[in-house]
């Protein structure tokens, strides 16, 4: 038992000292990766996920937001900053189009650095409230976002900075949360929280400002808009159910499944139970306040949507940081982080397995129940050490 002790404490000390360093230099990779994209994007055009968000925001300060969801027009308009091999659509909200309007400008470089540096920059600040600032830029998915210019650092700030305040100013951060309305399927399981925790001010904060933001985007969008968004949202359903993607791209259980040849209805099937379990550890960890809850809404989020990509698992960096606190078990941070590192060596045919961010999703999960705490904090954080 002694020997058992020395060990872990011994692996405590390495962790102490070996996370820290590499966390840092993580970050500055980040940092770098960035400039060599905007670079590429430059010199380049390469076809990159930005282009589709840049076209639709030049679609919609051309006063014809409609087209942002006609695939031909929406592709002509990629194709003057980017080679595109194929279709890159658009199939967001049309509320959507308020955050990619504003970064819709020339040169396309550039407008790539304002968005990445402003999403970065909100996504650091809404994480500093878990770790120290050199952690949240180190996350694979960080580097994922940074290369394609993907929307995660924002979508996990929104979700950062809505669901730390949503006990101590409920109103506020339920109406951070209803900006969601962007991407609603990382906000599925958010009404499941909220209600077990009877947080009925910050239910109605979530409920308005979402509803604000619908109804402003019909306004200024107009109703063809939201005609175009339900049509190639129907789309993209028929592209998955004929499986016209790799399925290594996607996040999601039910891709995992597909992956190894496991049938539709099965997987589909077993992706609805998953759901179900997810939304179930959700409501009991939420209804008794556990001290870890906010990490556990984060990792079962990503239990839920069969359509969830390795960009969107930049919600793991709430376990993450559960476990860099953690130090009775200094080796989950690592496992878990090599877990979100296989999907980003995928992008560079390192790695031909599944996607294993519903693996990562998963074992967080399993761990922070298997010993929750039985008591909260106020917001559900504890401070960053």
């Amino acid at each position: 038992m002694d020997r058992v002790n020395q060990n872990g404490g011994r692996a405590r000390e390495v962790a102490g000292r070996v996370y820290p360093v590499l966390a840092l230099l993580l970050s500055t990779v980040f940092c770098l990766t960035v400039t060599l994209a905007a670079w590429v994007y430059h010199s380049e055009k390469p076809a990159v996920d930005f282009a589709s968000f840049w076209a639709a925001g030049r679609l919609a300060i051309r006063g014809t937001p409609a087209l942002a969801y006609d695939m031909e027009t929406h592709r002509a308009v990629e194709m003057t900053v980017a080679h595109m091999g194929g279709l890159m659509p658009f199939p967001y909200p049309p509320p959507f189009l308020f955050f990619v309007a504003p970064i819709a400008f020339e040169p396309f470089w550039l407008a790539y650095l304002a968005w990445i540096a402003a999403a970065a920059a909100l996504y650091v600040a809404a994480m500093s409230r878990l770790m120290p600032t050199r952690y949240p830029l180190a996350h694979p998915a960080a580097l994922v976002n940074a290369m394609i210019g993907q929307n995660g650092l924002l979508t996990t700030a929104i979700f950062g900075f809505g669901i730390a305040i949503v006990a101590t100013e409920p109103l506020l951060g339920g109406a951070v949360l209803g900006l969601l309305v962007v991407k609603p399927q990382l906000g599925i399981l958010l009404p499941v929280a909220l209600l077990a925790e009877r947080n009925w001010r910050a239910i109605a904060g979530a409920a308005a400002s979402s509803l604000l933001l619908l109804a402003l985007a019909w306004m200024a969008f107009g109703s063809d808009a939201y005609r175009g968004f339900l049509q190639i949202t129907g789309d993209y359903a028929g592209f998955m159910s004929a499986g016209r993607w790799n399925w290594s791209e996607f996040a999601s259980l039910f891709a995992f499944l597909r992956f190894f040849g496991i049938a539709q209805p099965i997987a589909l099937a077993l992706q609805i139970l998953a759901a179900v379990v997810a939304g179930a550890v959700t409501w009991r960890s939420w209804k008794m306040r556990n001290e870890n809850r906010i990490a556990v809404l984060a990792a079962a989020t990503l239990l839920v949507p069969p359509y969830l990509l390795t960009y969107d698992s930049l919600l793991l960096i709430m376990p993450l940081a559960v476990f860099l606190r953690d130090g009775a078990h200094p080796w989950r941070p690592a496992i878990l982080w090599l877990l979100l590192l296989a999907p980003l060596l995928g992008y560079f045919g390192l790695y031909p397995g599944p996607n294993t961010v519903p693996v990562a999703a998963i074992v967080s999960l399993w761990w922070l129940i298997r010993k929750e705490p039985a008591i909260a904090t106020a917001s559900g954080l504890s401070p960053a050490q």
